[in-house]
């Protein structure tokens, strides 16, 4: 069985199409048709339902997934263990809540262009974590970043978790920064600010009052963290925010970290991507240089 079926095989299960997969892979419908055809021949078994536009994995189809992105990894092992000196071609796509996305991923994405200019990079925002991982199930992202007090995506592979330290912030000169011994029902207390309160961070706060039995009711529910911090450096509110976005301004005394006693809120970051997909040389590539900078 000829590789370049499998990875075709596999390039239409991460789609969910036949016309998606012969677009990505840059082939003609009829010849990935044809390709498909050719191993359900070669296999003696249907490997796809088709159910409108869409296509579904036969139960055959599922035993033999695993067997085709190991044919996949060994092909690239073999052109690994040989050397690969042409450059790296291809596209990249990373979706991240936008919070990181704005302050962490630059800097990631900066490095692999630098050492990959002929891979095209595509980075897009969202902070609605089943929204997103609907869209890496389905084959139209590579990775996905996640903000967690755990990773809590069985499903998925994950590498590079890392722990986001979560700080209180406000304006220098509000008299909350008089008070010793703060407490967390203190902070949240007055001019509070919540990113939007169903995702991230924010969640992650709103569990711990509910636990203590306080109610969160903030003066403010804001979607852009960027505007979170305008309003604070204008001069009013308080807010949680992870300390990569306020370090920054922080240094240069335009924040001001508010001491809160044993608050307790912590995150990690981590990357996903899918099991069920070949990690070609672009994606490889890019979790090696992931990793690389979440030891540094």
């Amino acid at each position: 069985m000829e590789n370049r079926n499998a990875k075709t095989f596999v390039k239409i299960v991460e789609a969910g199409s036949f016309t998606k997969a012969a677009e990505l892979l840059g082939y003609s419908q009829a010849a990935v048709t044809a390709q498909i055809k050719s191993m359900e021949k070669e296999l003696g078994v249907p490997l796809f339902d088709r159910i409108g536009k869409r296509v579904y994995l036969t139960h055959e189809g599922k035993t033999f997934l695993p067997y085709a992105l190991n044919m996949l990894r060994a092909e690239e092992e073999a052109v690994n263990s040989i050397g690969h000196d042409g450059p790296l071609t291809g596209s990249l796509s990373i979706c991240a809540p936008s919070s990181y996305a704005d302050h962490v991923l630059p800097g990631i994405v900066l490095k692999y262009s630098e050492l990959h200019p002929g891979v095209f990079i595509s980075v897009r925002t969202s902070d609605y974590v089943d929204d997103a991982a609907r869209r890496l199930a389905r084959g139209e992202i590579d990775f996905l970043v996640r903000l967690d007090e755990e990773n809590s995506d069985p499903d998925f592979l994950t590498f590079a978790s890392k722990p986001e330290p979560l700080i209180f912030v406000t304006y220098p000169g509000n008299p909350l920064l008089k008070k010793e011994g703060l407490s967390i029902s203190e902070a949240v207390s007055d001019q509070f600010i919540t990113s939007t309160r169903e995702i991230g961070y924010s969640a992650i706060l709103e569990k711990k009052l509910f636990r203590m039995g306080i109610d969160l009711e903030p003066v403010m529910d804001i979607g852009s963290v960027e505007a979170i911090i305008r309003i604070l450096r204008g001069g009013y509110g308080v807010a949680l925010l992870p300390e990569y976005v306020a370090a920054d301004y922080i240094d240069n005394d335009e924040l001001i970290k508010v001491q809160v006693k044993d608050h307790g809120l912590s995150m990690n970051s981590y990357y996903l991507c899918s099991k069920d997909r070949w990690i070609n040389p672009v994606m490889s590539e890019f979790i090696r240089i992931v990793t690389l900078n979440e030891k540094h």
